[in-house]
């Protein structure tokens, strides 16, 4: 082979056409999705009784120590004396009573889920609330 100046280093090499690598030739298959990647928008009252189905059933895995969908008074306090030794606090043995008189206000000695839901309303009345328009007018008012 004869280099001249016209020639380079690529000219050595056989010509092969080149193609960009495609994902089929990988074997990879791409589905188009018709869901919404948009999150789904709750309203205040879905949020809160969200919230308070979620306390309910972290409290049921929780307390629920023989796991028959049940939480009697015996592994309530059993599970808030765990919490209390985990968060390095003391155990408030007569605040735990009076929550459980209110998860139990019939007496039965146990609850399920959603007796624990409704003690937890009471428990935890949350609420969600909202700024008015003018609010953040006002507050750097405040600050000048």
């Amino acid at each position: 082979m004869k280099i001249g100046s016209d020639s380079s280093i690529y000219g050595v090499f056989s010509p092969k056409p080149r193609t960009a690598p495609s994902i089929a030739d990988d074997g990879i298959l791409f589905t188009k999705s018709t869901a919404s990647q948009a999150p789904t928008t709750q309203s205040d009252q879905e949020a809160v009784s969200d919230f308070h189905a979620r306390m309910a059933k972290q409290s049921m895995d929780w307390a629920d120590t023989n796991k028959d969908g049940r939480v009697t008074k015996s592994e309530f306090m059993d599970g808030q004396a765990r919490l209390a030794q985990m968060n390095d606090r003391p155990n408030d043995t007569e605040a735990n009573d009076r929550r459980w008189a209110t998860l139990d206000p019939h007496g039965n000695g146990s609850v399920g889920e959603s007796e624990l839901r409704k003690g937890y309303e009471k428990i935890l009345p949350v609420s969600i609330g909202h700024l008015d328009a003018g609010y953040t007018q006002r507050l750097s008012l405040k600050r000048s």
